[in-house]
């Protein structure tokens, strides 16, 4: 688990916390969180899971902004006194300024990326897909209109260079990203991501480092390694 370097090239200012359901970093005002297997099947998702999560961000689930991902660029925002019904239409972020919401997006290869502002945040669902879609664009665009204040984000788990298997014509989608491509066949998620990030002007980055394809099947689980047959985690922000 690492923290990446800030724009200007200085060490992070925070790290993530390894705790028994997962990664947990503490930006400010916001709270960050990627579960690993041990906090249960998101998929679902399963109960056990699901009351895990309302325990550690005190947030009931009825008030969770998550929906049916389509490894598009659509974009739901919740505002104040806007109605929050959950899986009620495609979207692959979620993006708020409420206190009593959380934003939510699950993964099991794909990246969950948080982002956060001054007040407002938004969790992106970011497969191969998404990032050359521009779904991460699309959330910070809409971040930016709620919050004028710097951005900050967090990677999670997700697919990565050391593992991540791809022909020449998906590397090719990616050409405008070298540093993602440096072994050959392979593609690192991550690191286009934190490309895409630098561009928008995200002042930190903070890359947990972790593979999901060669973790163990008991600390994440992975669509690629277990061949379809597996569970999903979350990668989950809010305010505290």
């Amino acid at each position: 688990m690492k923290a990446s370097e800030g724009a200007a090239g200085s060490p992070a200012v925070a790290a993530f916390s390894d705790e028994q359901l997962g990664l947990r970093l503490t930006l400010g005002r916001t709270e960050m969180f990627f579960s690993n297997a041990t906090a249960g099947d998101f998929g679902g998702p399963s109960e056990a899971a699901v009351e895990a999560l309302e325990a550690l961000s005190g947030i009931a689930r009825d008030h969770w902004a998550q929906d049916e991902q389509t490894h598009g660029r659509r974009v739901n925002v919740v505002g104040p006194g806007e109605e929050n019904a959950p899986f009620t239409r495609p979207a692959d972020a979620q993006v708020s300024d409420r206190a009593d919401l959380l934003c939510a997006v699950r993964t099991a290869d794909c990246l969950a990326v948080l982002i956060t502002g001054t007040k407002a945040f938004g969790a992106v669902h970011a497969g191969w897909r998404g990032l050359q879609d521009g779904v991460i664009a699309a959330a910070v665009a809409e971040i930016s209109k709620l919050d004028y204040g710097p951005l900050r984000a967090a990677i999670g788990p997700g697919a990565r260079g050391c593992c991540y298997e791809v022909g020449d014509d998906l590397r090719g989608k990616f050409s405008a990203y070298p540093a993602a491509q440096e072994q050959p066949g392979r593609l690192d998620l991550a690191r286009v991501a934190t490309a895409q990030l630098k561009a928008l002007g995200v002042v930190d980055i903070y890359d947990c480092g972790i593979c999901t394809i060669c973790a163990q099947p008991h600390d994440f689980f992975s669509y690629r390694r277990d061949d379809r047959e597996t569970g999903r985690m979350i990668g989950a922000v809010w305010l505290n």
